[in-house]
């Protein structure tokens, strides 16, 4: 794995926690538009479909970033 560590102010952190982030970061202007747009009145559910958006976001930048 290229990232096993983060260090930040002498803690070491897991390699998850920046995938993470950078999901978060991609996760929320994609829910701003897809509001703005009404997408989600078309779940039954759409906490669950937000959930499930998060969920695809960070398992791609895994994939595509991890090991």
């Amino acid at each position: 794995m290229w990232l096993d560590l983060v260090q930040i102010g002498g803690i070491y952190l897991p390699s998850f926690l920046v995938f993470l982030a950078l999901a978060t970061a991609v996760y929320l202007p994609v829910r701003w538009f897809l509001a703005r747009v009404h997408f989600y009145r078309i779940f039954w559910h759409p906490a669950l479909a937000e959930a499930a958006l998060f969920a695809g976001l960070l398992a791609s930048i895994i994939l595509w970033l991890g090991p």
